[in-house]
């Protein structure tokens, strides 16, 4: 009875790590491993030609590497019954430490996460000791066996959750640069779309998605008049030095409504160039009182100068409070505008 308890937990223990690892590196950690496999083999033009990276193939390769440890394992810490998952702890181990990139270094994290990572599992290797020493009851053991198992295993992985990189922010991005090369920049629009976090690979690989989506009869590249606004900035600042080193005219634009600079922005834009006004580009020349854009496109300009006018009424409700609450109030409404921008985040 016992040796047929002990063949299913090891079958158990087995199915569950395949099916965690296959989905941790395929699903959860696909952009991440391969930005460090690129980093591996970076300056070895011959080797990268030479071994293409599939995510399928890696995924299965690295999630059989990291079973095999579970010899080693089963060689070292000798866990049976109820506590046999335990041996699982090297194969976990290689599960946190090659998805642990951060994007420059292979062992990205803090050595206090590592500290906490080591002592987590010696502690768990204490405590598992002192329960194989305890008596056992002849009560019930299947389902004990099999319910301690599944508690170690939820234990593993999440010391894996911890030890590999699982911040959003990269992942973004490293999926973002990805779609980038494949040229879908409408679904780089899509990624984090209405997150309030974001950086500035993230920042930037939008503005280029922006510049690069099909602007009908205006110019090439003044789409990101229309929508740059309508998502999270992270830095202002850098992303308008980024943009404005760009040297494109539509890239210029851009960079100096981030820096609130509307005088320089009117002094670079070509109004006859466009058959319709960006709805930034715009609002930015109704803040100036632009003549030429109000002769040039009465319409628009009468219909952004109405949003002007509510925004303005708006804040003067909330004159006497102060600047974050001002923001605050009129954030739901006005977010997506270069006015909220301009009066709040340049």
């Amino acid at each position: 009875m016992q040796n047929k308890t002990l063949t299913s937990v090891k079958w158990l223990c087995a199915i569950l790590y395949i099916v965690f690892a296959f989905c941790w590196y395929y699903f959860l950690q696909r952009d991440l491993v391969c930005a460090a496999y690129n980093k591996l083999l970076y300056g070895l033009d011959d080797y990268q030609s030479f071994i293409v990276y599939d995510p399928l193939i890696v995924s299965g390769v690295l999630t059989v590497a990291g079973l095999l440890f579970v010899l080693l394992g089963k060689l070292l810490l000798r866990f049976k019954y109820g506590l046999y998952a335990y041996n699982y702890l090297f194969s976990a181990a290689f599960l946190g430490l090659t998805t642990a990139y951060d994007g420059s270094s292979f062992l990205g994290h803090s050595y206090r996460t590592w500290m906490v990572s080591v002592v987590a599992a010696v502690v768990l290797y204490i405590i598992c000791k002192i329960i194989s020493t305890m008596p056992r009851s002849e009560y019930n053991v299947r389902s004990r066996t099999w319910a301690g198992n599944l508690l170690l295993m939820f234990l593993l992985f999440t010391l894996v959750g911890y030890m590999g990189n699982t911040d959003e922010n990269l992942h973004r991005s490293l999926y973002m640069e990805r779609l980038y090369a494949e040229s879908d920049y409408p679904a780089i629009l899509e990624v984090g779309r209405y997150e309030e976090e974001s950086d500035l690979s993230i920042d930037l690989f939008r503005a280029k998605a922006m510049l690069a989506l099909p602007a009908d009869s205006n110019p090439a590249g003044s789409k990101i008049g229309d929508l740059l606004f309508c998502y999270s900035i992270s830095d202002a600042k850098a992303l308008s030095a980024s943009l404005d080193a760009m040297s494109d005219d539509q890239s210029l634009l851009a960079s100096c409504l981030l820096a609130g600079d509307i005088e320089a922005f009117r002094n670079a834009i070509d109004l006859t160039a466009y058959k319709t006004l960006p709805k930034f580009y715009m609002q930015a020349l109704v803040i100036a009182g632009d003549a030429q854009a109000k002769s040039l496109f009465p319409q628009q300009y009468a219909d952004e100068q109405a949003t002007y006018d509510s925004f303005q009424e708006a804040l003067q409700q909330v004159d006497s409070e102060s600047q974050q609450f001002r923001a605050n109030h009129t954030y739901i409404k006005f977010h997506e505008s270069y006015f909220w921008f301009y009066t709040f985040k340049k």
